[in-house]
């Protein structure tokens, strides 16, 4: 496990340290973790996929936790970030920039303790792929990462976070088949299914709007109700993440 912990105060780095050093002993994890004073010199080391996580302190010298944070997720929405604060003044803020997890400083054994079993479990959990043929090659797209799906005649076009198209002889009731295990896939019209992590907004004239830019009409008969569905989600995603976090 590759932590980077970005913190001008070196007590609470050294006491993290510590936790995290006696957490990977007991667990028999190797853990190695990275400090940095500032998050100028962080972003200048930082390359996607270089730490499992990153802790950041959101009041610092020059550049702040937040603002890092958001360079961050320029280079990789994906990345895990855990913010540092003595206040819960930009709690709303991190959830808006979607961080793991928040500690309230000074960081405590027990909730140190906390965010690595949540941290191992997240990256050890067993992540659902769809299968199929596009062109001459097998894909293997993690239903995290799928957008949309629609019909297309006798094919399905499915779009992933990134907004690539991969166009497959997959009916799309086969596709809604396998990914109906999963709660977050809705349909919003008539040979349309989206992810609901995905959605950004459902305006007034009924277009779904997602993350990766791609607009979809939403039945209009249904449309209020496709609306709840999605508001009712995404605030079960928001509740959930504040109990687990407490």
């Amino acid at each position: 496990m590759n932590i980077a912990i970005v913190d001008d105060a070196q007590m609470e780095t050294k006491a993290f340290i510590h936790f995290v050093k006696e957490y990977g002993a007991l667990n028999r994890i190797e853990t190695d973790v990275t400090s940095f004073c500032c998050a100028e010199d962080f972003l200048e080391d930082y390359a996607p996929l270089k730490y499992t996580f990153i802790v950041l302190d959101i009041f610092m010298n020059g550049m702040t936790g937040l603002e890092a944070a958001a360079k961050i997720k320029e280079r990789d929405r994906n990345a895990l970030i855990v913010f540092l604060s003595s206040s819960e003044e930009h709690y709303p803020e991190a959830l808006r920039l979607h961080a793991f997890d928040f500690l309230n400083k000074p960081t405590t054994k027990d909730r140190i303790f906390r965010l690595l079993d949540d941290i191992t479990s997240k990256i050890t959990e067993p992540c659902s792929n769809l299968k199929f043929t596009c062109g001459k090659e097998t894909i293997r797209l993690p239903f995290s990462r799928i957008a949309s799906v629609t019909s297309s005649g006798h094919y399905s076009e499915i779009t992933d976070e990134d907004k690539n198209v991969y166009k497959t002889r997959i009916s799309y009731t086969e596709v809604c088949k396998e990914l109906s295990e999963d709660i977050r896939f809705l349909e919003i019209n008539r040979g349309t299914s989206v992810n609901l992590d995905m959605i950004v907004n459902i305006d007034d004239e009924g277009i779904c709007c997602l993350k990766n830019g791609m607009n979809f009409p939403v039945n209009v008969k249904n449309s209020r109700s496709i609306r709840q569905i999605w508001q009712n989600y995404m605030f079960d995603v928001l509740r959930n993440e504040t109990v687990r976090r407490k």
